[in-house]
């Protein structure tokens, strides 16, 4: 499903089949970035997480995580035996929420991502409002392998 296409029926409660694993949507955010575009991200249960990405038509499946990095943080760095490179910096605001509340409305955040060579995604986060960390370690989906069940 492409990325477009999941934007359009995405809701609270739906069921996603991801590669072979069935997921629950709790939430549904649509984050603002700085520059006026946005992504959209569902918290799924059992602590995933669902990011969708209109640039590359993929999405992003990770889980949170603690990771040993500081700021300010490198362009390369290792974890988990895999080895990362910086994709992007962005800074992003939740302007609307459906479902349960997780992340609140008008929350922001401001992350660095990075992804391997062979499609796995590290994402470190820090929530403006808190300065509390948030980050997540997971893997690049490609569209036709999501869909609602």
């Amino acid at each position: 499903m492409n990325v477009s296409e999941f934007r359009e029926k995405i809701n609270p409660n739906s069921a996603l089949q991801i590669d072979d694993n069935n997921y629950t949507i709790r939430q549904v955010i649509r984050f603002r970035f700085d520059d006026g575009t946005y992504y959209i991200k569902c918290f799924l249960n059992d602590g995933y997480v669902l990011a969708d990405d209109l640039d590359e038509n993929s999405f992003i499946l990770v889980e949170e995580i603690k990771t040993p990095f500081n700021q300010p943080f490198p362009k390369n760095l290792e974890f988990k035996g895999i080895k990362f490179n910086f994709v992007y910096e962005a800074h992003a605001i939740a302007e609307e929420i459906w479902g349960e509340e997780i992340f609140k409305k008008g929350e922001s955040e401001r992350f660095w991502d990075y992804q391997s060579e062979d499609d796995h995604y590290l994402s470190l986060g820090i929530v403006d409002s808190t300065n509390q960390r948030l980050d997540f370690y997971g893997k690049i989906i490609p569209a036709d392998d999501l869909s609602f069940k």
